[in-house]
């Protein structure tokens, strides 16, 4: 008799309910309804260069963020305290995020990578931009070195490390929830558009606003990904925390490459 597959989803499960990436997390619901009031406003830092707050109402952007993170924004008591992912949705869109790659890796898309979170979830990216190199895909690097001027009246620099763009001071990286990086990365492709976007924040907003195909990270707050899965422009929000120590995410990036590693 051959042995029953191992379902390795319950090692994952445990480890991202422990470290706080999912179930628990830090995010308050406070600070998630806060930043729902501010898409609805038209914040640009909460609508990550979507189009979506326009028409959208306070009821249906939380109806979203419980329809693709599992959370009420408003559920908890104690609204300063911990916030919650459900992690079966997390599990979810990491499985979601695994197809995906590997339907690119398998047919070498050029993949554009980037993250306005470096100090959370840049290793992760770069340890996928390798693996998706090595597979055969292009990692394009549009706009590498150069600078562009935000809304708010900063010069900002693109740079790319291990393939993966940040926005820069020309001393530091940056974390930004803006969209103007992507939107300048996109201007300057040569005529190589991406098969597949791997991005966050602003990064993720202003490429599924191009109408390109895009895997996104959010955190409970950053609402305006999962309006947008909701009105149909995206179907791969991965909710997860986007900000804790790197090693936390290690195990999940090493799942990912593990079923890479056999194409999915």
């Amino acid at each position: 008799m051959s042995a029953e597959p191992v379902d390795d989803r319950e090692p994952l499960r445990a480890h991202l309910t422990a470290v706080g990436l999912t179930g628990t997390v830090q995010t308050t619901p406070a600070n998630t309804w806060a930043n729902i009031e501010r898409l609805v406003a038209g914040d640009p830092d909460a609508t990550f260069g979507l189009q979506v707050w326009a028409d959208a109402t306070v009821g249906e952007v939380a109806d979203a963020v419980r329809s693709v993170c599992g959370a009420d924004p408003r559920g908890s008591a104690d609204e300063q305290g911990p916030g919650w992912i459900a992690p079966a949705a997390t599990v979810a869109g990491l499985e979601r995020h695994v197809e995906r790659l590997a339907v690119a890796a398998a047919h070498q898309v050029p993949i554009l990578i980037a993250t306005g979170h470096p100090t959370g979830v840049l290793a992760h990216y770069m340890a996928l931009a390798r693996e998706l190199q090595a597979a055969g895909c292009a990692l394009l690097t549009p706009a590498d070195g150069q600078a562009f001027d935000t809304d708010e009246g900063r010069r900002r620099e693109i740079r790319y490390l291990d393939g993966v763009a940040c926005v820069s001071d020309g001393a530091s990286l940056r974390h930004t929830h803006r969209e103007e990086a992507m939107a300048a990365m996109l201007e300057r492709l040569d005529g190589e558009e991406p098969g597949l976007v791997v991005a966050d924040h602003g990064f993720a907003g202003a490429a599924i606003t191009a109408g390109l195909p895009t895997l996104s990270i959010a955190d409970v707050n950053d609402v305006a990904l999962p309006l947008a899965q909701v009105r149909g422009l995206t179907d791969a929000v991965l909710p997860i925390d986007d900000n804790l120590p790197p090693r936390t995410f290690v195990p999940v990036t090493g799942w990912m490459l593990e079923r890479l590693g056999g194409r999915g």
